[in-house]
């Protein structure tokens, strides 16, 4: 069997593709990140292997065996070996979802205990996706092929599999605190936190701080100010960064720091994605349009 490591990235994607078997029991073959393209979509027949998908925005449709249906942000979905599978990004809110891809010979119970048995290929998360997501940023930052990083991996992929099955024994009946506010002062008090730990804060952690599960929060956040928490956080990061490159002289790296981006080619596509330009080039534009007003 080939032991290589293979990380491919474009703007939109990320994915390392793993040939190393860990230990029979479960081994990762593969994890990745995608922003899809509206309407994009991917077919599979007989795939081997049980691909895990935890979406953090947007929606998008699945279909196994010919049954259909709509998935959202905050919901997970699996392909399982051999099955007739196809999923469809939305046209107006494509998804963005992560993925980790695992096998052996404990992969289906461990599927089951995460809610995927038979016939079952999607349900809601009951814990905030981002943890599933920090987990799969980490993998893509490790594509070395070292016994060290061996290691790593399989513990990231069993805290993958670990964090599905405690979504699984977490019931959103017991995560919803009764309401005495309205959504309205919900919202408020999200976006007020949002904005204080911008740098630092978890989706998760915002939802605990205003006592309501997390699909529910995203709900009524979307409907009042037209975004999802996720999306507003991004938002408070680039235009602070925004600011930051205006009016200091701070590297770039830096700036990455200080607005929640440890890594500065995650913050240099995400504030591309956002403005149109790189920082670098944001900053040379606004000093040159300074300059040609003074």
């Amino acid at each position: 069997m080939s032991t290589e490591t293979h990380l491919y990235e474009t703007n939109k994607y990320r994915c390392l593709i793993y040939a190393q078997k860990q230990t029979d029991d479960i081994y990762l073959t593969s994890c990745g990140i995608e922003v899809c393209l509206p309407g994009y979509e991917f077919h599979t027949h007989g795939r081997s292997g049980y691909h895990l998908h935890v979406i953090f925005s947007g929606k998008g449709e699945l279909s196994v065996e010919g049954a259909h249906q709509s998935l959202h942000f905050g919901q997970m979905f699996i392909t399982k070996p051999g099955e007739d599978t196809w999923y469809r990004a939305d046209h107006d809110d494509p998804w963005t979802y992560c993925w980790m891809t695992f096998d052996g010979k404990n992969a289906e119970k461990y599927c089951e205990l995460a809610g995927f048995s038979h016939g079952i290929n999607a349900r809601d998360c009951h814990v905030a996706t981002d943890r599933f997501y920090d987990l799969v940023q980490k993998l893509l930052d490790l594509p070395e092929l070292t016994f060290a990083n061996d290691v790593i991996r399989l513990g990231l992929l069993l805290e993958y599999i670990g964090l599905a099955i405690e979504s699984n024994q977490t019931t959103e009946a017991a995560s919803h605190k009764e309401r005495l506010y309205s959504t309205d002062t919900y919202v408020e008090y999200a976006a007020n936190y949002i904005q204080a730990n911008y740098a630092t804060v978890k989706i998760g952690e915002v939802a605990s701080y205003v006592g309501l599960h997390r699909s529910y929060l995203t709900n009524i956040f979307k409907k009042k100010l037209g975004v999802s928490p996720q999306e507003y956080l991004m938002q408070c990061r680039l235009k602070r960064a925004g600011y930051l490159l205006l009016s200091s002289d701070l590297p770039i790296q830096e700036i990455s720091r200080i607005v929640g981006y440890e890594n500065p080619l995650t913050f240099s596509k995400m504030f591309k994605s956002f403005y149109g330009v790189s920082p670098k080039l944001y900053r040379q534009q606004n000093d040159d349009t300074s300059g040609q007003t003074t």
